[in-house]
């Protein structure tokens, strides 16, 4: 077992129920909410500024939406390659539910409480003026997450043997080939029709695409690649308390399987934290590009989420046919 999952183990051993709660806690909260949305930040403005130089301005909001889903990568990678479970692929499965309700509910309110309480009624007319601009627009990403979401709970029902939403018990879930290589195919046709859909928006309207504000981007390899390090770690430190948490309190819930359902609500909502923090900073723009980008955090990520478990699938695929992954 690992370093970490050892001192933890000892912190509870020692020191009871309670105390290790608490201390968990406070470890997931300083790692949700300052670790992993400041490596992402790095990350994602290097990634978008890099990308302007290389490829054209057109594909930086489909990269600087994709990068806020390095912790779902990062997440996923650490439980098949550092744990040996496949659950981890719940993660990126699970951001596709946590990215609809983040980006399209969440953050507009979380703007307009901001406004009112700054005192500026103003932006948010130009906020419910732009929205009514953009019906068609607001109406494209919606459909879009959904339909991505669709494949991922699909997806989550061929690999884990039942749908996210009831509890199902450890037996019925079964790690077998013929489940990786449906979810690698339907994984892959919803990032497909995503694709097709997108293209038809960007040749109808290439502006949304090509004029977002890029006063953060900074093109930079080093802030990318140290963004990408500290990612790494959030996510090794997330997988090896959930892996603790599995451990001590499997038997409370034995009706179901504790580490997937953990990666899939926990585990995804923390990971899609930034995206709703790009969604924010993007809504108050208050320009169409931007409100593009915002509303990408939520269907661009889920495609890219789909992307995340397809490639996960395929590792797992392999793991298992070498025997390197044995449990859900």
């Amino acid at each position: 077992m690992p370093g970490l999952q050892n001192i933890l183990l000892e912190f509870y051993n020692y020191f009871g129920e309670l105390p290790f709660i608490g201390v968990t806690l406070i470890l997931v909260g300083l790692v949700s909410f300052r670790a992993i949305p400041m490596s992402t930040d790095l990350a994602t403005s290097s990634a978008a500024g890099l990308v302007g130089l290389i490829w054209g301005n057109s594909q930086r909001t489909l990269v600087i939406n994709s990068t806020t889903n390095l912790p779902e990568l990062g997440i996923m990678l650490v439980s098949l390659f550092g744990l040996g479970r496949l659950g981890g692929i719940a993660t990126p499965l699970g951001s596709n539910l946590s990215n609809v309700y983040l980006i399209f509910i969440v953050s507009p309110i979380v703007l307009i409480c901001k406004w009112i309480l700054i005192k500026n009624p103003n932006h948010i007319n130009n906020l419910m003026i732009l929205a009514k601009l953009e019906k068609q627009l607001i109406l494209w990403h919606v459909f879009m997450a959904l339909l991505m979401f669709f494949f991922a709970s699909f997806a989550y029902l061929i690999l884990m043997g039942d749908f996210q939403f009831i509890q199902h018990s450890e037996g019925n879930a079964v790690l077998d080939i013929m489940s990786l290589v449906i979810s690698i195919i339907v994984s892959l046709c919803g990032v497909i029709v995503f694709l097709i859909f997108e293209s038809k928006l960007k040749k109808r309207r290439p502006e949304l695409f090509e004029d977002i504000d890029d006063t953060n981007f900074e093109a930079s390899w080093s802030r990318f690649f140290l963004g990408v390090i500290m990612l790494c770690l959030s996510c090794y430190i997330l997988n090896d308390l959930f892996a603790v948490w599995t451990e001590l309190f499997q038997n409370h819930f034995v009706e179901f399987s504790l580490f997937p359902t953990i990666h899939y609500f926990i585990g995804s909502l923390i990971s899609s934290l930034p995206e709703m923090s790009v969604a924010v900073g993007n809504y108050e723009r208050l320009s169409s590009p931007d409100l593009n980008t915002a509303l990408g955090s939520a269907s661009q990520s889920c495609m890219t989420n789909l992307l995340i478990a397809g490639l996960g699938s395929v590792i797992a695929l392999v793991l298992s046919m070498v025997g390197l992954l044995q449990e859900i």
